[in-house]
Formats: C-alpha cells, sequence, structure tokens
C-alpha cells in the first residue's frame, strides 16, 4: 500500500526495510513472541539490526553514527513496526538512552561511550521510572550521594527496557547536595554508570527480568536494584540539578518514535483487515463488499493518513531544530490511539481469524499496541502536556 512520503531519501528507507524483514523478522517473528526461557532478549535480532546499521542511524558521524534526519528515523521505526513492533529494540537504545548521552555528554564521555551503542557492542538503558515514581518523574527515591570523587548510589528502579541486559545506564537519581531549592526537579541528575564489566554486574547492581509481559516480547523489560553503587564523579551527565530538564528534553524525541510505532502497527492491521476482506465469503460475497466493513476500512484509513500526518510534522520540526514538545505529544497520543482504534477494528474484521494467533497476525498487534499508551508518557500525561500549552 502507498505510503506518504515528506522526503525523496523514505522511500530508500522502505525498501531496505522491507528486504530486512523477509530475512530477519518474517521468519521468526512468532517465535520471538511465543517464547519462555528467563533470557529472552532477541540478542539474534539486536545483532541483525546494528550490523544493518539501523542502531546507529540517529547517532552522530563523529561517533560512528548516521546522522540521519528526524524523518528518515522515523520512516525506519513506521516500516519496522509494519512487520512486528521490534522496532523498540533499537528505539530504546537510539532515542532513549544513548541521545541524552551524545546531546548534553562531555566530549570524554561521547567518546567513551557513544560508539559501542552505535555499533551495538554496548546496550544502553533510560533508566528513569521508579516503583513510585512513573508518570510523576519527579519523584525520585534513588539517591546518589557524594563520596570523594564518587557518588554513592541506592535504590530502585522498574519497567527499564533492557534494563535486565543493559551494561550502561543513564541513570535519574535525586542528589543529596542538589541544594536549598525547594524545587524537586532542581535536585535531579542524570548519571552514566557501567553498570556491568566483562559481562558482570558490577558489585551493588542486581536485576531481574519481568515476565509475562502482554506484548513487545521481544524485547525484554527489567527491574533494577542498586544498593551502594560507587559511580565516578566524571560520569555525571550534564549539570548537578538539570537531569529532569534532561529526562524531559529525551522524552520529547522519544514520542515521535513511539508514534511512528504505533503508525506502523495501525497501518499493518489496514492492510491485513483489507486483505482478509477481499477473500473472506460470507452470504456468498466477499465481506468488503459489505457497507459495515467498507465503514471500517474508511474510518481505518483515515486514522492512519490523521497520524502520520501529525508524525511527521513533529519530526520535520524536530529537524528544522524549531520547538515540538507539543507536536510530539500531540503525534504519540493519536498515533497510539489510533493503534488500538485500528487494531480493534481488525480484530472485529477478522473475528474468531483474528483472535487465534494461530491464523493472522492480528492477535499479536493487538498485544503489541497497548503499551504504547503507557510508555514515554501515558495518553492522560499527553493530554496534560497538550492542554497545558494551549491554556497558557
Amino acid at each position: 500500500m502507498f505510503r506518504y512520503n515528506v522526503d525523496d531519501r523514505q522511500q530508500a528507507i522502505r525498501d531496505r526495510v522491507a528486504a530486512f524483514a523477509q530475512k530477519h523478522i518474517i521468519p521468526f517473528s512468532k517465535e520471538l513472541d511465543h517464547r519462555d526461557d528467563p533470557d529472552r532478549f532477541a540478542w539474534d535480532l539486536f545483532k541483525a539490526l546494528a550490523k544493518e546499521g539501523f542502531v546507529a542511524q540517529r547517532m552522530p558521524k563523529e561517533y560512528g553514527g548516521c546522522n540521519v534526519s528526524s524523518v528518515e528515523y522515523t520512516t525506519l521505526i513506521e516500516e519496522l513496526c509494519y512487520y512486528d513492533a521490534v522496532a523498540c529494540l533499537l528505539d530504546a537504545v537510539t532515542e532513549l538512552a544513548t541521545y541524552p548521552i551524545y546531546t548534553f555528554g562531555t566530549d570524554a564521555q561521547k567518546k567513551k561511550y557513544v560508539p559501542k551503542c552505535a555499533s551495538g557492542e554496548s546496550i544502553p538503558a533510560f533508566v528513569l521510572t521508579e516503583p513510585g515514581a512513573g508518570s510523576d518523574a519527579v519523584n525520585q527515591k534513588t539517591v546518589a550521594v557524594p563520596d570523594g570523587d564518587h557518588y554513592i548510589i541506592n535504590g530502585e528502579k522498574i519497567f527499564i527496557m533492557h534494563g535486565d541486559v543493559a551494561d550502561l545506564f543513564v541513570l535519574f537519581v535525586k542528589m543529596a547536595d542538589g541544594g536549598d531549592d525547594d524545587k524537586a526537579s532542581r535536585k535531579i541528575s542524570a548519571i552514566i554508570v557501567e553498570a556491568r564489566k566483562d559481562g558482570k554486574l558490577i558489585p551493588g547492581i542486581k536485576v531481574a527480568t519481568l515476565k509475562k509481559k502482554m506484548g513487545m516480547r521481544a524485547a525484554t523489560t527489567g527491574r533494577i536494584w542498586l544498593e551502594n553503587v560507587r559511580v565516578p564523579k566524571e560520569n555525571l551527565l550534564g549539570e548537578v540539578g538539570k537531569g529532569f530538564k534532561i529526562a524531559m528534553n529525551t522524552l520529547d524525541g522519544a514520542r515521535i518514535g513511539v508514534a511512528a510505532q504505533g503508525l506502523g502497527i495501525a497501518q499493518r492491521a489496514l492492510q491485513e483487515s483489507i486483505d482478509y476482506a477481499k477473500k473472506r465469503v460470507c452470504f456468498g460475497a466477499p465481506i468488503a463488499k459489505l457497507q459495515a466493513i467498507q465503514w471500517m476500512i474508511a474510518d481505518m484509513a483515515t486514522q492512519v493518513e490523521a497520524a502520520r500526518m501529525l508524525t511527521y510534522k513533529a519530526a520535520q520540526l524536530q529537524d528544522k531544530g524549531e520547538k515540538f514538545t507539543i507536536e510530539a505529544s500531540q503525534a504519540k497520543l493519536f498515533a497510539s490511539e489510533a493503534a488500538k482504534f485500528c487494531v480493534d477494528r481488525a480484530m472485529q474484521i477478522h473475528g474468531g481469524y483474528g483472535y487465534i494467533g494461530e491464523f493472522s497476525p492480528i492477535e499479536k498487534l493487538y498485544r503489541d499496541q497497548r503499551i504504547m499508551e503507557i510508555y514515554e508518557g501515558t495518553s492522560e500525561i499527553q493530554r496534560l502536556v497538550i492542554s497545558s500549552s494551549y491554556l497558557r
């Protein structure tokens, strides 16, 4: 099906992803979704994504990246998620965990960490969420206490994408010497933590894989405990007390990525429904002849195109260097909910053949989509961001 392109280079990306998917995604999609072994991270797929250069797409060239535009990267994520929601494997690395390092880090930090992230040698994690600090990101309980030329860190994190397998954390903490300012956000800082050395967790760090995920099973989600973890002060990312701004800036870009994920899933649900409606015969004719089905297809197609326009508008603004916080929230909100609308209608069109995963990908799309209304800021948080801007 035709995809709207805002840039001539997008079609080459779509073709490249299609070829990659035929070799590395389509043959293994069901297997990755149903594995029950404890170490379920899709290492082979991640390595293939890195070898293809997909992981390095947004990272600066001087540190081993490709420095592609936001529009091109958004296209990459959309197309990958059309075939499978595996884009979260690289989106969590590129737009979440590595972005704050190459954007806010020192030259020494960039040279030390970004090339390994770009090549896929190192898997970083964006470590923000806590049991009591999800949407309320300011309410951090993890604390860093200065101790000579080190910080001593104690705390707990949860729902961290790749947190169970990552060897590098961009960790958000409440700094014990954050000053006398009562504003909690000004006490939050970001610290780079080398969580593993020679493949083993450093002293004081424990991790666990969260089990029985509803969807997105090719990418693991972890829980992290830190007990008296010593980190050099040179690993401070940005300035003391600037961590909240770093986190929010990072999430702005990441929300465009989530919008692209939702867009890919919505497009797949639409295409599967069109194909099924043409071949499924009921009452002596294809169900595509039924007005009820036609109207569902029309509504789905309109949702997809509206989501696409919002998503690429946000990406274009990011490329221009203009402020895009509101547009990213609008794109993330609308595209994630458009994906829900489309997979729900696709399930209705497919009936039992959609509900049973043996027959179609609709059941999997249904499960994979749901997290998009939650991570990188829930739909409710996006509505707060959007409304507060307009009300100001």
